[in-house]
């Protein structure tokens, strides 16, 4: 038994992908972790396929829903309410009026006027839920970062030039403790059985395992972690499978989320392919709680005609020929080289060996490859 595993399970989701009718099901595209602070970004995501889109930006970490209201200096002008000295004031923050009323001169980069529309041509079937990146918790390492799809808190501000925002309490993040930080958070959530705070880049951050197990400890609708950051491959560090599977091992139920985080335009690399039962926000959202998704680096070239488990053996099909790798608590159970349906019975006697089922494929032609969610076995 691992040293993280714990004595008390919550009720979980042994296998996410139960009941799903594959033939008729509907595949929707989204990320949890997408900046996008621009038209052209915003363009190029909808270019790629972009159908359930929840923007991650900060600075502050304002959720951008819908698009079709956010104009150019909104983030950069005022907010609804703010965190002051580790409390959450519950009031419009207008920066220019904050400045004046300390006796402080606005500074150059404050603008005076919102501006025009930030994105044009908002397509009137897009699905949107608000979201943002939330960071700089004042108990733990400024690399915690976390994401919230489903979530309308605010936190943090934005970054001024010779600005006393910071002398006054009101700091760049959350500034708050980190699980009070999430309790605020979880409670902003737009739909009760739907989203929750997903863990950014934990490679990156070098989150040890014990404290990924404290985080998902706390609340059940904290959802996983992000399995690939592309954003971060220039540090080598995009990458969690490792945390990933020492978290799964453990027995808690922890889903694996691929995202683009600093989404350059160029390519879109790290989305979720969501399973909902309807197109809605409402359903993309509980798709995220319920683990309804599978991930995906391109989102073209492949992907999964079914994933099936019937307590003892295990079917996972492509639409093409692909390398696929079965892996649970021990490592690769199983490697096919190449081949369309990968199949494992499992013996009854090996359910606390594996404790869990994921698979991987990839088509090395069009450089994809896929994530399927964990099925629990213990």
């Amino acid at each position: 038994m691992s040293r993280h595993a714990r004595t008390i399970m919550p009720s979980h989701i042994a296998n996410p992908y139960a009941g799903i009718d594959w033939k008729n099901q509907i595949r929707l595209q989204g990320a949890t972790h997408m900046h996008c602070p621009t038209d052209e970004l915003f363009q190029n995501a909808l270019a790629e396929g972009l159908d359930f889109a929840t923007f991650s930006n900060y600075y502050p970490s304002l959720p951008c829903c819908p698009a079709a209201s956010m104009r150019k200096n909104t983030a950069r002008m005022k907010l609804p309410y703010y965190v002051q000295n580790g409390k959450l004031v519950k009031q419009e923050l207008d920066y220019r009026k904050f400045f004046l009323d300390h006796g402080a001169t606005p500074p150059a980069d404050l603008p005076e006027e919102e501006g025009g529309q930030l994105f044009s041509n908002v397509p009137p079937d897009l699905l949107e839920a608000p979201n943002a990146e939330h960071h700089y918790f004042t108990d733990t390492s400024v690399y915690l970062h976390v994401t919230a799809p489903g979530s309308t808190f605010v936190s943090g501000r934005p970054r001024f030039k010779n600005d006393i925002l910071a002398q006054e309490g009101i700091r760049l993040g959350v500034g708050m403790p980190w699980r009070e930080g999430f309790s605020a958070i979880l409670d902003s959530l737009v739909t009760p059985d739907g989203g929750g705070i997903i863990v950014n880049h934990p490679q990156w951050s070098h989150h040890p395992v014990d404290f990924l197990c404290e985080m998902l400890d706390y609340d059940e609708r904290v959802l996983g972690l992000e399995v690939v950051n592309t954003d971060c491959s220039a540090t080598y560090t995009s990458g969690a499978e490792p945390q990933w599977d020492a978290v799964l091992s453990t027995g808690r139920q922890c889903w694996g989320f691929c995202t683009p985080d600093h989404y350059n335009g160029r390519e879109w690399r790290g989305r979720s392919i969501l399973l909902p039962e309807e197109r809605t926000v409402e359903s993309c959202l509980r798709a995220y709680r319920q683990g309804r998704f599978y991930g995906a680096i391109r989102g073209q070239g492949l992907s999964f005609e079914r994933i099936e488990f019937d307590g003892k053996t295990l079917r996972v099909r492509c639409d093409k020929e692909a390398i696929m790798l079965l892996i649970s608590s021990v490592g690769v159970v199983k490697e096919l080289w190449t081949g369309q349906e990968l199949t494992y019975t499992l013996s009854e006697g090996d359910r606390e060996k594996h404790r869990f089922f994921r698979v991987t494929a990839e088509d090395q032609q069009s450089r994809e490859k896929l994530y399927t969610q964990p099925i629990m076995l213990v």
